[in-house]
């Protein structure tokens, strides 16, 4: 199973809303994917009745029903719930697919949404955001989901809307092929990404029969050849309620609902329907594949894939462990081995990816190409190591109370719930699966984990996949790089699985600190953040990036244990522990299980206050950093937001980049960090929240107790000014090859202080969104990009707002004048009342959404009272969003958008005006 978020782009799976939702929505859905929806790890993360934790079964509660008409239905309800989750899951995936309609599938998908009699083209999406949620589609090898999230209140809207669009969509001509031009400009976005380009052809050299050998969103030409017959066909075939699945999770009357599903699916219309086919088998591998690819990129990346058993073989739970103790967690093998100890990789991750048919087991890996010999050996090694020797018990229960501790987590959401619940009844052999995945888990012995990784883990059954700089010295062919790894495995082996609302309380301590607690007792786990003010806009000019260096040191070493030992203590506990570093701040997050409160708070205490900075670990940091500065030249949106900032911030320090560049990060000493942390980390510039299974007036007195020692002086922050107002257009373009115009038109926006604050983010939910005026015109109607939304950052002195779209170059020019248009439009005309509600509604929903998670709370309410705005604002900027007007919209929009204000920025080809 895969942990990190840092997983292999080949596992991604495609969904047709690129730019129509919040960064923090599409942020989550693929983490939810990659953590849920396309492996095993769902598995883990959902299962129940773990040894020593005591949380609530996923599946008490579930009412399961068959109508009559062959539609299965999952029912839960989650009472307390602030929103529901709804979903429609398709029993077909890409590879149901003929060679014919390779791409069909994800095709449909983005088509779903269109229009059916009842509700126009774009009536669907305006419907979910009017109501105060989010909906959005995704397309794997084996399904298709269609999901919503809404205030609880609305859930009937959301599955009247669902079970409408997934059944009597028009596919009107003209929307099929202003949708092709959508989907092109997605295929030609992924061209543009290194990881995506790999994966593509890895997928290729892993399946040379099996259809998930092909990619889900098909080749140009097949997007290119699909007609509305075509697509009729395939929903005749598998859009069927008895291939269909509809799972609600949330705060409704489970009668109700019901009723409501069966009045809506009792006109469902006749299919045809089909019976599945046997997908060609794919023969077994009988030697080590390899590819080699050099291209224009800044970093090595690397894949690893062997050929695995099916989702519900016997071995799979097996494997699982054996992706954790190889690359879950700091302390992983790999981990320890290549990235902590000997430096030799940017990322590491292993897992397994279990799917319907024989899937993979993938170690993914991005590093430089100096050291691209010694990796693939040490891999070899510790694969090999793995198959000749039992892991031992110790190491073993660290990998089982890892995933247990994810089980808990993921549970926080209740469209995490409904993911599993999808996922368990349509793959895993029924939803009560779930119940059983872990003591299957439990079961595994170190033998086991021996015998799996000695089957499986064998160079006869690995394909190596490698994208190099084009300029890289490693020049070797693909027979030398197998070379590099089969020695270490070759071998035989023994062939012998809103929210709460809860109280809060702050506290101010005698040394001026702020603490701030909400208890929530739903799951015996707690999040905690602690802050100070810091991130780039107190930096020295010449010192970008070092906010972020510190925050990286926070966790590296300090008066009492060393990095390794905060590590293995971290891992041990199954929680996280991370410094973080953003434009106004920087601090530390943790999550743990609650039974590990005070020691866990006092882990925190000494990484927060005691951090020695080891010359040693600084320079480990500084090769990340470093790393991370040349991995942007991979990713041209990462270029195009830097260019935006720089050109619009010629004065604030808002204009540098949060990661630094290559020149600054290297200059960077320790003695710099010193100082720079002494001068930030005094007592009343500290604020620390925690939310989850606590008591508060016990954690206060502990941590009155542990932070009593805490008396540093402040010693003046620097000043900081505002951005003088632009006077005059701004441009700016960098030159790089591509698929794609990454285009930005940018403004000074508001501060979060601001009255207009609130106005500003209703403009965002217009102009954003599936339902808002950029998608509707830009997207739906003239098919000019895959990706376009709007965005805000308000800041402490002077924010930012732009809107963002990726195109074909030769679009560009009409994209940026229908941007400016769409603008014009706001300025002069300003917002209907109606537009306004919806816009309200959207926001008010996704505010709610937002705050599911027990860390995201404690990060929202710390950062608000360190900015002065108070750890309550988020329920008074909720009150001011109610109370905005259009008069306050079109006073908030001229202000704003000047045109004589404006910056417009663009990195792809074409050198010429951008």
């Amino acid at each position: 199973m895969i942990l990190s978020d840092n997983l292999p782009e080949i596992l991604e799976e495609c969904g047709p809303r690129g730019g129509g939702v919040s960064a923090r929505e599409r942020k989550a859905i693929l983490r939810a994917l990659r953590k849920i929806g396309a492996y095993v790890l769902a598995m883990v993360i959902l299962l129940t009745g773990a040894a020593g934790l005591q949380a609530a079964s996923v599946v008490d509660g579930v009412e399961r029903v068959r109508l009559e008409n062959g539609l299965t239905v999952l029912l839960k309800e989650v009472q307390d719930a602030a929103v529901s989750s709804v979903q429609v899951w398709v029993d077909a995936g890409s590879a149901d697919e003929t060679e014919a309609e390779a791409g069909i599938t994800h095709f449909i998908e983005h088509m779903i949404f269109k229009g059916t009699p009842s509700r126009p083209a774009g009536e669907i999406a305006r419907t979910i955001e009017a109501a105060g949620g989010s909906i959005n589609a995704y397309t794997s090898l084996d399904r298709t989901v269609y999901f919503a999230e809404i205030p609880a209140p609305e859930t009937a809207t959301a599955v009247d809307v669902l079970l409408d669009a997934v059944q009597f969509s028009l596919f009107d001509e003209e929307e099929i092929a202003r949708e092709k031009e959508v989907v092109l400009e997605e295929y030609r976005r992924m061209e543009d990404i290194p990881e995506r380009r790999l994966g593509r052809e890895m997928m290729a050299l892993c399946y040379e029969k099996h259809p998930y050998g092909r990619p889900v969103i098909g080749t140009m030409d097949s997007i290119r050849s699909f007609d509305r017959a075509g697509i009729l066909r395939y929903m005749d075939k598998w859009y069927t309620p008895e291939n269909m699945l509809l799972v609600v999770v949330g705060a409704f009357d489970g009668q109700a609902i019901l009723d409501r599903i069966r009045s809506q699916t009792n006109r469902f219309p006749e299919r045809r329907g089909a019976k599945k086919a046997l997908r060609p088998a794919e023969p077994p591998q009988e030697k080590t594949r390899t590819l080699l690819m050099q291209e224009k990129v800044g970093q090595v990346y690397m894949e690893m894939a062997w050929h695995i058993p099916p989702l519900l073989h016997q071995d799979i739970p097996a494997l699982d462990l054996v992706g954790a103790i190889l690359g879950d967690g700091k302390i992983s093998r790999l981990n320890s081995r290549l990235r902590i100890d000997e430096r030799l990789v940017n990322s590491i991750s292993a897992g397994a990816y279990s799917l319907k048919d024989p899937g993979l087991f993938f170690i993914s890996s991005e590093l430089s190409s100096e050291h691209l010999g010694k990796v693939l050996r040490i891999i070899g090694e510790e694969a090999a190591l793995l198959g000749k020797e039992p892991v031992s018990p110790q190491e073993l229960e660290r990998a089982i109370n890892q995933v247990e501790a994810d089980f808990l987590f993921a549970m926080e959401s209740v469209s995490g719930q409904a993911r599993t619940l999808g996922f368990f009844e349509m793959l895993g052999g029924g939803y009560q699966k779930v119940e059983t995945y872990l003591s299957d888990l439990r079961a595994v012995g170190p033998a086991e984990v021996q015998r799996v990784a000695a089957r499986y883990l064998r160079p006869q059954n690995l394909s190596i996949g490698i994208l190099l700089p084009s300029e890289a010295p490693f020049e070797v062919g693909t027979d030398e790089i197998a070379a590099f790894f089969e020695p270490a495995l070759d071998r035989e082996a023994a062939e012998k699985g809103e929210a709460v609302s809860n109280p809060v309380s702050m506290k101010v301590f005698p040394n001026g600190m702020r603490v701030i607690v909400k208890e929530n007792h739903d799951l015996p786990v707690f999040s905690a953040t602690g802050v100070f003010m810091g991130g780039s806009r107190l930096e020295p000019p010449d010192k970008a990036g070092l906010s972020k260096f510190t925050a990286r040191m926070l966790t590296r070493g300090t008066r009492n244990r060393t990095m390794k030992e905060i590590a293995s203590t971290v891992d041990g506990w199954a929680g996280q522990l991370e410094g973080f570093s953003g434009r106004n701040s920087f601090g530390l997050s943790g999550r743990f299980l609650s039974e590990e409160l005070y020691p866990a708070m006092l882990l925190f205490s000494e990484c927060l206050l005691q951090p020695v900075f080891p010359e040693e670990e600084v320079e480990k940091v500084r090769e990340d950093l470093l790393a991370a500065v040349r991995a942007k030249e991979d990713r041209p949106t990462a270029q195009l937001f830097d260019l935006l900032q720089a050109t619009l911030y010629r004065h604030h320090p808002y204009g540098k980049p949060e990661t630094g560049t290559a020149e600054s990060v290297a200059g960077i000493r320790r003695e710099d960090l010193l100082d720079w942390y002494k001068r930030m980390a005094f007592p009343s510039g500290l604020v620390i929240a925690v939310v989850g299974d606590v008591r508060a007036e016990d954690l206060f007195t502990f941590l009155e107790t542990l932070f009593s020692s805490f008396t540093a002086a402040p010693d003046g922050l620097p000043e900081v000014s505002g951005e003088p107002a632009l006077l005059e257009p701004r441009r700016a373009h960098l030159e790089r090859p591509g698929s794609q115009t990454h285009l930005a038109v940018g403004y000074l926006g508001v501060s979060v202080k601001d009255p207009a604050n609130a106005p500003m983010a209703l403009v965002d939910g217009i102009l954003s969104g599936m339902g808002g005026r950029l998608f509707r015109e830009l997207r739906d109607k003239e098919s000019l990009a895959y990706s376009v939304t709007a965005f805000r950052r308000p800041g402490l002195e002077t924010g930012l707002f732009a809107v963002y779209l990726a195109c074909d170059p030769a679009k560009t020019v009409t994209a940026r004048e229908m941007i400016f248009n769409e603008l014009a439009k706001l300025r002069e005309a300003g917002v209907s009342e109606e537009e306004l509600a919806a816009s309200k509604r959207y926001l008010l929903g996704q505010l709610a959404i937002g705050r599911e998670t027990n860390g995201s709370q404690a990060m929202q309410m710390s950062l608000d009272e360190l900015y002065g705005l108070g750890y309550d604002h988020q329920d008074r900027f909720i009150e001011a969003i109610g109370a905005v007007t259009t008069v306050e919209i079109q006073r908030a929009v001229q202000s704003v958008f000047r045109p004589d204000g404006c910056v417009v920025v663009s990195v792809g080809p074409g050198a010429g005006e951008p």
